[in-house]
């Protein structure tokens, strides 16, 4: 990022050779984050985030009163929102309390020959639970849009099972804030609402980008990319496993079931926020959510003593 900044203030941004070094860093990016995913580059577009990404997929359908959406009761509003702005008819199967196994007759259940689009998360924000993609669109065989923001660069990912799938930059990627990506399976299949100068110098994909982002931005990010230890995802799993299993044995209650996503939910005694603040006094960052839970984020850099730490700053 420095780098891409220091060239910019030394050469300017507005020359020829500023825009096609921007222009091949974008390339490179978008040929890193597709493979991480496990798509073709040229369905890959770059966002600020995976609001944007869901915004841009869902204006593109032209949603109205008569189409009806399935989604979840574990969504994030980055990507509710965006539903309920299409004026589309939501329903929501429940999830959240149920035991994940029976995620899939959940969602299948709601779909009615009215249903034009499933919307859900990859991994579930409220609770770490990993939704069966793959099954969801080989029952339903619907298009399917998904929000990525707490999978990718946290689980493995093979979005070639949906239509649309959301990546964000700076979560799990550990990438700069206010990026992000959209896998398209077929872009012809949207008619965006809002146009950039990408609509006419571009024909694949990123046809339908609306934001151009910065040099710094897209050096940062391919970076972190970059930065993903192959060990990574093993790494994570293993440290969440363990992250449940002590917070058990110390008497927490734990809503997030084995073998799911990085995202452990938990309760502790007192009110969610008070204990947030508590925790963070004491060095550990944890999450208070809307529904009364806490949340503790496990990823690939942390250790057994980042564990201990969150443990005993919950038990004080």
């Amino acid at each position: 990022m420095h780098g891409a900044e220091s060239r910019g203030l030394a050469q300017g941004r507005g020359s020829m050779a500023a825009f096609e070094e921007g222009t091949a860093l974008e390339t490179a990016l978008r040929e890193s984050l597709a493979a991480l995913i496990n798509v073709a580059a040229e369905k890959v577009l770059l966002t600020t985030s995976t609001t944007e990404g869901c915004n841009i997929v869902i204006n593109g359908l032209e949603l109205g009163p008569d189409d009806e959406v399935v989604t979840t009761d574990g969504e994030h509003p980055g990507l509710l929102l965006p539903l309920v702005a299409s004026g589309a008819k939501i329903k929501n199967a429940r999830v959240t309390g149920m035991p994940a196994s029976e995620a899939l007759e959940a969602i299948t259940a709601e779909v009615t020959p009215a249903t034009r689009l499933i919307a859900l998360s990859h991994v579930l924000w409220l609770n770490g639970h990993v939704l069966p993609l793959a099954d969801i669109k080989r029952v339903t065989n619907l298009p399917l849009l998904v929000d990525g923001a707490q999978s990718v660069g946290a689980i493995p990912v093979d979005a070639s099972v949906a239509d649309w799938y959301t990546v964000s930059g700076q979560k799990w990627l550990c990438g700069p804030e206010t990026t992000g990506a959209l896998y398209v399976a077929d872009h012809e299949s949207l008619k965006p609402r809002m146009r950039s100068y990408f609509a006419l110098a571009r024909t694949d994909a990123t046809r339908l980008a609306v934001v151009h982002l910065g040099h710094p931005l897209v050096a940062g990010l391919r970076a972190a990319v970059a930065d993903l230890p192959e060990w990574g995802f093993r790494r994570a799993a293993e440290l969440v496993a363990r992250c449940r299993e002590a917070l058990l044995s110390a008497g927490f209650e734990v809503r997030t079931e084995a073998g799911h996503g990085t995202l452990v939910s938990f309760r502790a005694p007192g009110e969610p926020v008070e204990v947030m603040k508590a925790a963070y006094e004491r060095g550990v960052v944890i999450r208070y959510l809307p529904d009364g839970w806490l949340r503790a984020s496990v990823g690939w850099w942390n250790d057994e003593s980042d564990i201990e730490r969150l443990v005993e700053a919950l038990a004080s």
